[in-house]
């Protein structure tokens, strides 16, 4: 299973500091699959034709992957590092591509919050849209707990898990967008975003290199200089770091999760991942 989600009930509402999360989940979709996957409740599943309402806001975060966003006054290019944030109310349909599917991240929020100043920041123009805010490590942790706290099911937890949507909503309202300045940093960005949108997938830096009407060599030494690694170091790199989000989110093998992220064998993802992270994928699953 390459997804987890959960829906939570509505009862006790005013336990939870005005704050009622109904659903929070990740899916890692990838091309050709089937959009949206099975097993979702009437309340929250929509098709391509008939796109849905939702009485909440909610947040969806794509770490990779490209896909549109589609509300009746406007479309939008879905692309890595961006969240679709949704006003309630509104009616709304969205896709990933389906040469890249894409990862999912959401949460969604209703109660006496939506009221407050803050959701009012998230929202000013009081409409769907969405922002680019890059790969963002904090906003993958703060998903990753809201998550954690769902499967544990402790007691309490619905309390901390307000909590976390504080911070979401305060972190994504006062995030502003970095303005490309250079050349060599807007080209080094369309190549992150490349990359991201083709995780999954077998990348010729060589022929993107020649897309681009530069020399490989030129190519590699203006990204390296802007991002400080190597085209296949940050390749590598975001390719354990998709690893990480899927042993820690669904219960596919290692097996299956090294084949699904570009290694070629259990054995050499094993050790880079340890090599890189100072632990083995294991120890992070258990963790």
């Amino acid at each position: 299973m390459d997804n987890f989600f959960h829906y939570l009930s509505e009862e006790s509402q005013a336990e939870n500091w005005g704050v009622h999360v109904p659903t929070c989940g990740y899916q890692h979709i990838y091309p050709g699959d089937t959009y949206p996957l099975e097993g979702h409740p009437e309340t929250h599943d929509f098709d391509e034709e008939t796109g849905r309402v939702l009485p909440g806001c909610y947040l969806i975060y794509i770490p990779t992957g490209k896909g549109l966003l589609e509300t009746k006054s406007k479309q939008w290019e879905v692309n890595p590092g961006d969240l679709m944030v949704l006003a309630p109310g509104e009616w709304h349909n969205y896709k990933p591509s389906e040469t890249t599917g894409w990862e999912e991240y959401w949460i969604g929020i209703r109660g006496e919050f939506l009221s407050n100043k803050m959701l009012q920041d998230l929202l000013p123009d009081k409409t769907s849209y969405v922002k680019h805010m890059g790969y963002q490590e904090e906003l993958i942790f703060l998903f990753n707990q809201s998550l954690t706290l769902v499967k544990q099911n402790s007691s309490g937890f619905k309390k901390i898990l307000a909590g976390i949507v504080v911070q979401l909503v305060a972190y994504v309202a006062s995030y502003e967008t970095k303005k490309v300045e250079t050349r060599e940093e807007g080209l080094s960005q369309q190549t992150i975003d490349y990359i991201l949108q083709n995780l999954t997938q077998e990348i010729d830096f060589k022929k993107l290199a020649s897309e681009h009407h530069l020399s490989y060599n030129r190519f590699r030494t203006i990204f390296k200089n802007e991002t400080g690694v190597s085209l296949q170091q940050y390749l590598i790199h975001e390719r354990l770091e998709n690893a990480k989000r899927l042993i820690i989110n669904t219960d596919l093998s290692l097996k299956e999760i090294a084949f699904k992220t570009g290694f070629n064998s259990l054995f050499y993802f094993s050790k880079v991942f340890k090599n890189k992270m100072g632990y083995s994928p294991g120890q992070s699953r258990r963790k």
